[in-house]
């Protein structure tokens, strides 16, 4: 039967906490090894943390955080008071010639602001901070995701180096074993080649292997900036798998998970964006006021003044609908992302249980038989009584079936990855709630 093995790592950041997917909770795998310390060992967890620490993808957010808290103080500003100095009627001719009849007007003049515009300003510059907090979260589960199947490549690819091991210490045993035929006149000599060629063409698959899985530790540690690696090995059982959860419960999951809530907040800034447009429909107050000297006079008297566009809301009709049919757009925009993001989860779903199928399937039913059946094979042979064609075949179908359980097992974790990064839990916690739905 297929084994289950769950397990809770150490938590990370508070905001990251809440959107954490299986991938701390399912997969306890450990990376490992130095080149200068052997054994050194760097849990997943720790990788992830590297990679929030160090991405430039992730810090991109940091600034645009403070560039936003650049537009929240210029939007809470008030209009600015403006002082003014005004002179008439000097430096002219007859009797306005010098400065006799000059007049010195001092003013001060700012903007009252009407329609409530201070308020929709600050309201909109604070919608766009949420929301790039929110596209934060959905880029964090991103790479998140990313770093686990990364993850997972190596610790695959390290089953296969493994399993292709095997395939070598078996292809070594049958060379000798056709050898002694061979030199006992019980085999023909060209067997012996054709095991010699297999041993050769056995340890050159795990060369191969070996060296794309230096590849894949490359391609991990990359994602927290290393490029030279400080480990050289994975450590993790890639067929500790469990159950999914049903598709009605992942559904019902995706609704509160952050690849929504960033539509959600869009809807909410274009909001703003409509209410501050509609604030711009009410024109401003301006108003001006001073004192003016008049020589000719040797007086001095107070000036004030007061001014209004007229029709402002009219000229800003065009803006106002033009706002209005974005917001009407990005409904429809998140209901598109809705039903694509549905699709994406059933289609992750299906990948993954014909994985989980697979792995229960090879690992009862297929494998058991195909070892036994090599064995029997095996001894037929050296006894004369099957040929060495028959021995080779089954040996290459039980190695293509432990190849085929580790890539049934290495998708079944990184489709797991995918609907996890999806709805942002874990499907423990999925399955979990699912089982205390069915039980209320």
């Amino acid at each position: 039967m297929m084994r289950i093995s769950l397990s809770r790592p150490v938590r990370l950041h508070a905001w990251v906490v809440s959107t954490m997917f299986v991938l701390l909770t399912t997969q306890t795998v450990v990376v490992a090894q130095t080149n200068s310390i052997p054994n050194r060992e760097i849990t997943l967890q720790s990788a992830i943390q590297r990679t929030l620490a160090n991405s430039p993808e992730l810090h991109e957010f940091t600034f645009r955080q403070q560039a936003i808290e650049g537009e929240i103080k210029t939007a809470s500003l008030k209009p600015a008071l403006n002082a003014g100095i005004e002179v008439e009627n000097f430096l002219g001719t007859g009797e306005v010639s010098g400065i006799k009849d000059s007049e010195l007007t001092l003013t001060l003049s700012s903007v009252i602001e009407l329609g409530n515009k201070l308020a929709s300003r600050k309201a909109f510059a604070k919608a766009q901070s949420t929301l790039v907090e929110e596209q934060k979260q959905v880029h964090t589960l991103d790479v998140l995701a990313e770093v686990t199947r990364r993850y997972i490549d190596v610790l695959a690819q390290q089953a296969l180096i493994d399993a292709q091991k095997d395939a070598e210490t078996l292809a070594r045993y049958t060379y000798q074993a056709v050898t002694k035929r061979v030199d006992a006149g019980a085999s023909p000599a060209y067997e012996q080649k054709r095991a010699e060629a297999a041993l050769a063409r056995a340890r050159l698959d795990v060369v191969t292997a070996q060296q794309t899985k230096h590849a894949m530790i490359n391609s991990l540690a990359i994602m927290w900036g290393e490029q030279y690696p400080t480990f050289t090995d994975v450590k993790g059982d890639l067929f500790a798998l469990q159950s999914s959860p049903s598709l009605s419960t992942l559904f019902t999951t995706l609704l509160g998970s952050p690849n929504l809530d960033v539509y959600a907040q869009e809807a909410r800034l274009q909001a703003t964006q409509v209410r501050l447009t509609q604030a711009a429909n009410q024109s401003d107050l301006s108003w001006s006021a001073g004192i003016r000297r008049i020589n000719g006079i040797d007086e001095t008297a107070f000036v004030a003044g007061v001014s209004m566009p007229l029709f402002a809301g009219d000229r800003n009709l065009g803006e106002y609908q033009k706002q209005r049919a974005i917001q009407a757009q990005l409904e429809q925009q998140k209901e598109s992302a809705t039903q694509s993001l549905y699709h994406q989860l059933n289609i992750a779903l299906m990948v993954r249980n014909n994985a989980l199928l697979n792995v229960q399937t090879l690992q009862d039913s297929i494998i058991p038989p195909l070892v036994q059946a090599l064995e029997l094979v095996e001894q037929a042979y050296i006894n004369g009584r099957f040929s060495y064609l028959e021995w080779v075949s089954t040996r290459q179908e039980l190695l293509n079936a432990k190849q085929a359980l580790i890539q049934s097992a290495k998708q079944a974790h990184q489709r797991g990855a995918d609907i996890e990064s999806l709805t942002a839990q874990p499907l423990t916690d999925a399955i979990n709630t699912s089982f205390s739905s069915k039980n209320q």
